[in-house]
């Protein structure tokens, strides 16, 4: 059934790898905000504005580059939020009134939003520690874009955006980061105070708003003017070999001081999920919490990051009834979901 939710992997070619230090770096996003110079802003926009922009930019980006587009307007509420389970869509835009699309490339990797809050949010996403990749091909479409439209731009201030906190680079970097060592040694507050205090952002795994659970925290850029792009990318991308340093230091006091206590917790993790009948979302993200730790620190010989990863996407709320090509209510979901990471296992009955 996952051709249902064919935008969950990638079509085009696999053969680049992930980047660094994965056991911890759950993946890397980068984001651009751009407006089209002469179109009104979102806040002023009408419906024909929405309506032309669309038409404009799907001229460009479906003669430029291999993909498919999506019509909000036109995919059901589960496909929406699929959507945003994947990373591929922010919550602003699939909760918006106005006529909107979404170009998602072949490789799966980069996904054009018209018409969220700005005309254009281009973002990329990839496995692991590699923001130098992940901006390359955001700012490739980028600029290929900026050969046909005028992106509204002013000498001073940079990019023009809709809300202020985005003008002048447009920019958002982001990590995604598993950091159960730094829980269990009661150090992650202190580490991420440290990097709200040079300019960043902590939020959970779906961004602004959203509960931490699992020991996942995304950490992001909040300021936008008067810094290069190469340098916001520098600063994020030393910021984080300065996580991963401490959590693998936590890591090993964890392993060296209870390792007993958290191998048992890890299989026992994994043997709730390879028999479990029914389970929920929030079960899921602890119990694989500690697989995943397992599965980085080398404990669980059998079971991979890329299975983990896979689990912790497909058995989100929508993804999972896309999965199964039905709509589910929550105590069938809880059903199907545990029935899908079973049989993602090899586990009990199956």
């Amino acid at each position: 059934m996952l051709n249902n939710i064919k935008w969950l992997f990638r079509s085009g070619d696999n053969s680049r790898g992930c980047g660094e230090d994965r056991e911890i770096v759950v993946s890397s996003r980068m984001r651009v905000a751009r407006n089209i110079d002469g179109v009104p802003f979102e806040p002023k926009m009408k419906v024909q504005d929405a309506h032309y922009l669309i038409n404009l930019i799907r001229s460009v980006v479906e003669t430029r580059f291999k993909g498919h587009y999506l019509d909000l307007q036109k995919i059901t509420h589960l496909e929406k939020e699929s959507l945003l389970e994947c990373h591929l869509v922010s919550p602003a835009f699939i909760r918006g009134d106005k006529p909107a699309g979404v170009f998602i490339t072949d490789k799966g990797t980069v996904s054009i939003m018209i018409n969220e809050e700005d005309h254009l949010r281009i973002q990329g996403l990839t496995c692991g520690l590699d923001l130098p990749y992940v901006s390359s091909e955001v700012f490739h479409i980028e600029e290929t874009i900026g050969e046909d439209v005028q992106y509204a731009f002013h000498e001073t201030y940079g990019f023009l955006t809709s809300c202020p906190t985005n003008i002048g680079t447009g920019l958002r970097a982001s990590v995604l980061l598993h950091l159960p060592g730094l829980v269990f040694t009661n150090e992650v507050e202190k580490v991420l105070t440290g990097a709200v205090q040079i300019g960043m952002a902590v939020r959970g795994i779906y961004g602004e708003g959203s509960e931490i659970k699992g020991s996942l925290f995304q950490i992001s850029n909040q300021h936008t003017l008067g810094v290069k792009e190469e340098e916001m990318i520098e600063t994020m991308t030393k910021l984080t070999h300065m996580i991963i340093d401490v959590e693998k230091k936590a890591r090993d006091v964890m392993l060296t001081k209870a390792r007993n206590e958290f191998e048992d917790k890890i299989f026992r993790s994994l043997a709730v999920l390879k028999s479990a009948r029914v389970i929920n979302t929030d079960e899921v993200l602890n119990l694989l919490s500690a697989v995943r730790l397992g599965a980085g620190a080398g404990i669980l010989k059998d079971i991979t990051l890329d299975v983990v990863n896979e689990i912790l996407l497909v058995s989100r709320p929508a993804n999972i009834q896309l999965y199964f090509g039905e709509v589910l209510e929550e105590r069938e979901r809880d059903i199907k979901r545990a029935e899908y990471i079973r049989k993602r296992l090899g586990g009990d009955g199956q």
